[in-house]
């Protein structure tokens, strides 16, 4: 895919996520105050998901990779991790600015494209990456994306994604190609995070298969230390995520 091309699906999507968002998180979650209450009630919750793959994050440099509402973010920040979110949505750096506020932790934001991140933040920054669940596929260009993310990533750090397996997402997923070794864009609503019908905009999506994803890690500057799969949410039966630890590795 061309660079250009690249360019205009990447101002479609971040268009989409403009549409209500701000609206959107607050009705979910009942406002910045509410959520952050929850949240540093129990930060080990939020990161329920992450944490068995990391180790203590006090004083860690963590970036919260297209981090959204900030909930991951905030919670590392409340276990005395740097935490540092990047993301295109002006509306969720509104939303999650509002909740490190209301938790009273630091909380650095950046708006921007993932992928032009290097014009922003200083390169070899983090000790870790984290991304979790519903990142990968807004990517066509997967070699790209994991460049990116060993530029910024310190000699040595830690990668950890934690996605919708391939599975799930290309055979399962009403939404999705119902064909595994699919490489068509496909167009889907944003997630609305309330049950009220209302749409938020459409995104075109690329599902990855497994094979790709842990090609491309390995490909541009990690070294893979473990891949859990875990089962379905709805069907223990089925895949239904995967966690990835990888290192930076000079």
């Amino acid at each position: 895919m061309s660079g250009n091309t690249s360019k205009n699906l990447s101002a479609e999507n971040r268009l989409a996520w403009e549409t209500k968002r701000l609206d959107a998180w607050n009705l979910a979650f009942g406002g910045p105050k509410a959520e952050a209450e929850r949240i540093i009630a129990n930060p080990r919750h939020t990161l329920r998901r992450l944490l068995p793959y990391l180790p203590d994050v006090k004083d860690q440099h963590v970036c919260s990779v297209q981090g959204s509402h900030g909930r991951v973010a905030v919670a590392f920040s409340a276990l005395g991790a740097k935490a540092h979110v990047v993301d295109f949505s002006e509306e969720n750096s509104m939303f999650a600015l509002a909740l490190a506020q209301a938790a009273g932790v630091p909380l650095d934001y950046t708006v921007c494209d993932i992928l032009e991140a290097e014009k922003y933040v200083t390169p070899k920054t983090f000790d870790i990456l984290v991304l979790e669940l519903g990142i990968l596929h807004y990517h066509q260009d997967l070699d790209r994306f994991f460049t990116v993310m060993r530029r910024l990533a310190k000699d040595g750090s830690l990668l950890l994604v934690n996605e919708f397996h391939p599975t799930q997402r290309k055979l399962f997923w009403t939404s999705g190609p119902q064909d595994y070794f699919s490489e068509e864009l496909i167009e889907g609503e944003v997630p609305n995070p309330n049950d009220d019908g209302q749409k938020l905009g459409v995104c075109r999506y690329r599902f990855w298969t497994l094979g790709e994803i842990v090609t491309a890690t390995l490909r541009n500057g990690f070294r893979l230390q473990l891949l859990d799969e875990h089962p379905d949410w709805d069907d223990p039966k089925q895949p239904g995520t995967f966690t990835l630890l990888s290192k930076a590795v000079v």
